[in-house]
């Protein structure tokens, strides 16, 4: 969790879910294309893989909390029964990505974060208990919020086929070491392969292979980096079918050859 200034951030997307909360300042935020402002009571819950940039006002910076965690947090273990998924997506009404808070709702939400901060820079027992108490008590209010606000044309709610496509991802976040296919996929979710395909890209802006591809990559960097095992393998390790195809893949997204990352950072 951070607590910094931002001037600008350019555009990217990530695996994590980022829960992010405007103290300052003024500006602009684009989330797969739609662009909504950004003020004190700002609140933003962006999902894994939604392409999104933000810059200040001119002359403005942007103080913000912003927390990332992993999806597994809401989708596994106890709170997955309890119904935490909803908190994503909504059990009744699509989930717009973002809020704006004023008044007594503001206020509680700031003395909320404030004590989600000083617990993560804290080194108190049961410290992560805590934080997932707070994080959840968040989401929460978050939740309740959305239900309390008129409907925005700037904050479009998400649609049933973006809803549908979250399952596939969770799906093969949990599985992309595994042989995976648009066709299986397709099968096990019960979609048209060239639906399920044009449903990814709308909703994330990228083909499903260059998603499992970035999925792929991201676990074989890690494994570079914290293991011995010859490249070869690592491929295999990685979900891969063939050396050659990780070798052209792996170049293609990360400039460089596997033994080239693994020398630059140090082994």
């Amino acid at each position: 969790m951070k607590k910094k200034r931002y001037t600008s951030v350019p555009s990217h997307r990530h695996d994590f879910i980022e829960f992010s909360f405007v103290l300052e300042g003024k500006g602009k935020e684009r989330i797969n294309g739609a662009e909504h402002r950004m003020q004190p009571g700002t609140m933003v819950l962006l999902l894994p893989y939604q392409v999104h940039d933000y810059a200040a006002d001119a002359g403005d910076t942007l103080l913000m909390y912003t927390c990332n965690f992993d999806m597994k947090l809401l989708t596994e273990g106890p709170e997955a029964a309890w119904g935490v998924h909803d908190l994503l997506l909504g059990r009744n009404q699509a989930q717009p990505a973002f809020i704006q808070l004023t008044g007594d709702a503001l206020q509680e939400n700031m003395r909320l974060w404030e004590r989600m901060h000083k617990e993560y820079e804290s080194a108190l027992a049961w410290k992560r208990v805590m934080l997932r108490t707070l994080l959840l008590e968040a989401l929460t209010l978050f939740v309740r919020s959305v239900g309390n606000q008129d409907a925005d044309p700037a904050n479009p709610p998400t649609s049933a086929a973006a809803r549908g496509i979250w399952s596939v991802v969770q799906y093969v976040n949990d599985h992309y070491l595994e042989p995976l296919s648009l066709a299986a996929l397709s099968e096990r979710f019960h979609m048209h392969p060239a639906q399920l395909s044009k449903q990814f890209g709308e909703t994330y802006g990228i083909h499903f292979v260059d998603f499992l591809h970035e999925l792929r990559i991201r676990h074989a960097c890690s494994l570079l980096l914290t293991s011995d095992l010859p490249i070869s393998q690592i491929a295999y390790e990685s979900g891969f079918s063939s050396y050659p195809t990780f070798s052209r893949v792996f170049l293609r997204i990360k400039g460089m050859t596997p033994r080239q990352y693994r020398e630059k950072h140090g082994r």
